[in-house]
């Protein structure tokens, strides 16, 4: 936006409706006083997928979209990152004002597939951590958590979309102290910590549902895989569409 003061520059980096709720909010609030600027994923293309397009947004919108080398080099920078695919070299930043959205209650599910592992290991509570950024994977000090109970019978896909909607929220609940250099950290215990890399998870191989057990696990192991955008279980040659687990019992819907 074009439209800005001196008071510096916002970036907002990262993926899907999160993202693009997160730069609509900052436009409308702070583009008269900061430059708003993008970071685009590499696989946002432009084009509207099963999530609107990050990257169409900012450009319908005027806002610049810079290239993460480019963006290292500005001094008066905060940088926001929901769901930015790629690890960032902080050295290389101009500013240390850097900040992420993680989809958990750190330091748990540090990493990648938060969301999966989350509804896998049955956890009653999910979450979206506001953190700062530094050279490890999401073991920023932390400046604030949005926490929110996992329905028994809830979908990874049901989960991914409070995931986002409250990462933007604790955006908005944080941003103006964020600004005013105006909020305390908490460092993060990872030894009660957890982290999972990229290769933890074979979505193909454990969405063939072999046999159904009545038992928590097995409910757990199909709601994790239920994301209809990308891929959903398959029991039978049948999919799955939802996992009912009730009086003890597993009640399947199929496609």
């Amino acid at each position: 936006m074009n439209m800005h003061g001196n008071k510096g520059t916002i970036c907002i980096a990262g993926k899907n409706q999160c993202a693009i709720d997160a730069l609509k909010f900052v436009i409308d609030n702070y583009s008269k006083s900061y430059e708003i600027i993008a970071l685009i994923n590499p696989s946002d293309k432009g084009r509207d997928y099963w999530q609107y397009s990050f990257k169409k947004f900012a450009k319908k919108n005027d806002v610049r979209i810079l290239s993460i080398n480019d963006i290292y080099k500005i001094k008066n920078l905060y940088f926001f990152s929901l769901e930015y695919e790629k690890i960032i070299d902080t050295k290389k930043f101009s500013s240390k004002k850097l900040y992420n959205l993680h989809f958990s209650l750190l330091p748990k599910y540090r990493g990648c597939h938060t969301n999966f592992f989350q509804i896998f290991n049955g956890e009653k509570f999910s979450g979206v951590t506001l953190h700062q950024i530094n050279n490890g994977i999401d073991t920023g000090d932390i400046i604030s958590q949005y926490r929110f109970k996992i329905p028994i019978n809830a979908t990874a896909y049901e989960n991914y979309l409070k995931l986002m909607k409250y990462a933007v929220i604790l955006l908005k609940k944080n941003i103006k102290k964020i600004l005013n250099n105006n909020y305390l950290t908490k460092k993060q215990n990872l030894v009660k910590g957890s982290y999972y890399n990229r290769s933890s998870v074979d979505y193909l191989k454990l969405s063939i549902i072999k046999k159904i057990d009545n038992n928590i696990n097995t409910h757990n192991l199909i709601r994790s895989l239920i994301f209809p955008p990308l891929q959903l279980p398959k029991y039978k040659k049948k999919f799955i569409i939802r996992s009912i687990f009730r009086n003890k019992k597993i009640q399947l819907k199929f496609k």
